[in-house]
């Protein structure tokens, strides 16, 4: 049987110090290089552009107007499942996504292939080593996480933030119909969706993190912990009436529970206030 073709996807938003070096490591690793244009207004896409002359395997899609790194992705993998479907591509080859930004440790992503490769994986998310993070990313990284592991019926999530992954593409084609996508919540969403379809993921190897860069916010956490639990319950509500899913009532609870436990100070509070 023939080795999975290897083909990795990289989004790019205003990276110019970065981009073309990331690409040209990254090249000798695949045997294609989808590379997005998300709208840049800096010199991205030049440098883009002059790096695919030399490298016949790479290519890049655009957006003309800058939409997102959860559409960026969803750009690129439509145009996979399209490619799969039309039979140019098989369900067991495998995409690669990288960040365009230098974050990601390239020099073991060979390994990373063998592991998927040896345990069956549909999915491998990569454990960064949060460690010379700031506190308040490792602590917002755990609450995403955790929130994760709660919603995705059984896989345990060190890391659901990451974007340094490899599909199965078969699985990822699957998770295109349940995914939706806003801002940065893609990781997430794919995460939950591929969690609570039954595909076998690993979350476990922890990798270490060249370098440290966060563009999300606040409300990006917030779109993110929304986003996981619309995507649970489209899956249930979506899937093939043949194919069980995780119940939802479990996560459902714990919610309720947790809200009822912030809300109880609040309630405390206001009976003090009225009886002065």
């Amino acid at each position: 049987m023939s080795e999975p073709r290897r083909i990795a996807v990289v989004p790019a938003y205003n990276e110019e110090p970065t981009v073309r070096d990331v690409l040209g490591k990254l090249y000798g690793y695949v045997d294609e290089l989808v590379v997005v244009d998300d709208g840049s207004t800096d010199r991205t896409r030049a440098e883009i552009e002059a790096f695919l002359p030399q490298h016949p395997e790479a290519r890049m899609l655009v957006h003309e107007v800058n939409q997102g790194m959860s559409e960026a992705y969803y750009l690129a993998f439509s145009d996979l499942r399209r490619r799969l479907s039309a039979g140019e591509l098989s369900a067991d080859d495998l995409v690669y996504t990288i960040d365009a930004d230098g974050q990601h440790e390239l020099a073991v992503l060979d390994e990373l292939r063998v592991t998927m490769l040896e345990q069956g994986l549909d999915a491998l998310v990569v454990r960064r080593d949060l460690s010379t993070y700031p506190p308040y990313k490792q602590a917002g990284n755990w609450v995403m996480s955790t929130w994760a592991t709660m919603w995705s019926g059984g896989v345990r999530w060190y890391d659901v933030e990451s974007g340094y992954r490899i599909f199965r593409l078969g699985a990822l084609a699957d998770a295109l119909d349940y995914y939706q996508g806003y801002k940065y919540s893609e990781t997430v969403e794919v995460a939950v969706v591929l969690s609570r379809l039954g595909y076998r993921i690993s979350n476990d190897i922890l990798v270490p993190v060249p370098i440290f860069r966060s563009r999300t916010r606040m409300k990006d956490v917030v779109i993110d912990l929304a986003a996981m639990v619309q995507a649970a319950f489209r899956v249930t509500l979506r899937r093939p009436k043949s194919k069980q899913v995780p119940s939802l009532v479990p996560p459902v609870a714990a919610t309720v529970g947790l809200a009822a436990l912030g809300l109880a100070p609040l309630a405390l509070l206001r009976r003090v206030l009225r009886r002065r």
